[in-house]
């Protein structure tokens, strides 16, 4: 988990990746989401993920040039499926910036803290905590099969896909076992109050951004 210089609790970080849900999905006008897209990017460079939020611009601004240059020359029988497919990746960029700032800013333990203080139920803390370990931990067994697949010089699409692709389906289950096993003995099912070396409670830039999250949902339910 990487850390910035901005530090944000991660209660704010999923009140503020629902709001921009409820609003990037509600909203047509392009407007909006450059300023949605420039918002996010600055929090990503204060807390330290510039790759993330210069690759997220990069490909908003490939997505809305390409709509406006090149979708006029496709043909009519792709063209509605194009416009779908360039829309719908605009939606989902700014979900995977927040996705990025919060699953890389973010150790598990302090989401489960978060949502403790919240009373949520273990019921929902547990498989969270697997899911968001699970990625990673694919990502990385996907890494090894690839330093495998250089030493003995793997060639061909073919041969790639099946080296990589089969071995991760095989381990899929047992990585998902594995990781429940270790978060289990852990002691999250521990229904006595935990305790963490980190203090959790609200700053002035989490206030701000919850006040700027309410602002957006309270847009999208405004006539305009």
């Amino acid at each position: 988990m990487k850390k910035g210089g901005f530090v944000l609790d991660p209660r704010t970080k999923m009140f503020l990746i629902l709001a921009i849900n409820v609003f990037i999905f509600t909203n047509s006008d392009v407007r909006m989401e450059v300023i949605i897209i420039s918002g996010i990017s600055l929090l990503l460079i204060t807390s330290g993920l510039s790759k993330v939020a210069i690759k997220g611009v990069f490909i908003f601004a490939a997505l809305v040039l390409s709509r406006n240059l090149l979708l006029p020359y496709f043909p009519k029988m792709l063209l509605a499926t194009a416009n779908i497919l360039f829309v719908f990746i605009r939606k989902v960029l700014p979900c995977w910036m927040l996705g990025s700032l919060f699953v890389k800013t973010t150790p598990i333990r302090l989401i489960i803290l978060s949502l403790q203080q919240w009373n949520v139920s273990p019921k929902i803390t547990i498989p969270l905590a697997i899911t968001i370990r699970y990625f990673p931990a694919l990502r990385e067994e996907r890494q090894a099969i690839q330093d495998a697949m250089k030493l003995r010089d793997v060639k061909g699409i073919f041969k790639k896909i099946e080296y990589i692709y089969v071995p991760l389906l095989v381990s899929a289950s047992h990585t998902a076992d594995e990781l429940s096993q270790a978060i289990i003995t852990r002691g999250i099912e521990n229904p006595k109050t935990k305790t963490c070396s980190v203090e959790m409670k609200f700053k002035i830039q989490d206030y701000v951004l919850m006040f700027i999250s309410l602002v957006i949902l309270v847009l999208v339910f405004l006539p305009i």
